[in-house]
């Protein structure tokens, strides 16, 4: 529903936020870049959703993999994790993928993890 990174409100959102995990939306450009994550505490985890749940669009784990060394570069990878962006019914209507789809997406992000942190 937004668009925007997360450089205006990283600081006083990632710093003041009184959780110990933080659900991030980086499945598409509009979410920003990945440098906002220097303002995210040391007790803090990044939750990277970089699969989208909003199209067929299918993720491989080389990109994926990509995408969070590049996220390490501002958060240890121990403190980054990852995830679907979002519900895959974000609103009445649901979206657009089928559960074969979803069931892609899901494995693709095990087979990511076990890459990286396994």
């Amino acid at each position: 529903m937004a668009e925007g990174g997360y450089d205006l409100i990283a600081k006083p959102i990632f710093q003041g936020i009184r959780a110990q995990r933080l659900l991030l939306e980086y499945d598409d450009e509009r979410s920003g870049l990945f440098e906002p994550l220097k303002e995210i505490p040391d007790d803090k985890i990044a939750v990277l959703g970089l699969v989208t749940t909003k199209t067929q669009r299918r993720e491989t784990p080389e990109a994926l993999t990509t995408r969070i060394k590049e996220a390490s570069q501002f958060v240890p990878l121990e403190r980054l994790a990852l995830s679907p962006q979002c519900g895959f019914s974000t609103s009445v209507i649901g979206n657009r993928i089928t559960a074969e789809d979803q069931r892609h997406k899901l494995s693709v992000i095990v087979e990511t993890a076990r890459r990286v942190w396994g």
